[in-house]
């Protein structure tokens, strides 16, 4: 513990951001292409344990059919667990469990454990990003340039997950004609 503490002192805000980017990836099966908004569910089931989809949906105003795929998901990748409602019977409650949880427990730390801290973290990314699905692959590389001010392509990419290179390359193309990010001829004119 007073190592994490002393580490966590030595860092920026930009290292933090991309360590917390990287805890969320590992929390979501280790799949960088997970969109911010099913980083968020998971936040708020792990904030709500025990809470039900429709208390998710009624929290982040989430539409019911895009939370059903998302928690499929969830569930499907061993995310969360279901349980039949104590108060419902056709309701499930909904738990974050395993290395979810353990995940999320990291990523926590840097915001005093405090779920709503991390999740506004998150919208703050994702407006940034001003993508319709912006994922943590494409947070990752905000953060990461954040924290480098400038990198050539190849540094970005090293600072990735290990994932095809043309995914990576992808989502890196992407922000630049989005105008997110810009490289040094888009600077120059």
């Amino acid at each position: 513990m007073v190592s994490y503490l002393a580490n966590r002192v030595m860092t920026t805000k930009g290292q933090k951001a991309c360590m917390v980017i990287d805890h969320l990836v590992e929390a979501l099966a280790g799949d960088p292409s997970s969109p911010l908004r099913r980083a968020i569910i998971l936040i708020d089931i792990d904030q709500h344990s025990g809470s039900t989809q429709t208390g998710v949906m009624e929290r982040l105003s989430i539409h019911k059919s895009a939370l059903n795929r998302e928690i499929e998901w969830l569930f499907n990748y061993g995310c969360i667990v279901m349980r039949n409602s104590e108060h419902d019977g056709r309701a499930k409650s909904l738990e974050v469990c395993g290395y979810s949880k353990t995940g999320l427990k990291t990523a926590l730390r840097y915001f005093e454990n405090d779920h709503e801290k991390l999740k506004a973290f998150l919208e703050d990314v994702a407006h940034v990003l001003k993508q319709e699905k912006p994922t943590l692959r494409d947070a990752k590389i905000v953060t990461a340039l954040f924290e480098m001010r400038s990198a050539p392509r190849q540094k970005v990419v090293d600072s990735l997950y290990n994932a095809p290179i043309t995914s990576n390359h992808r989502a890196i193309n992407k922000l630049i004609e989005e105008g997110i990010v810009k490289t040094d001829e888009s600077r120059s004119e």
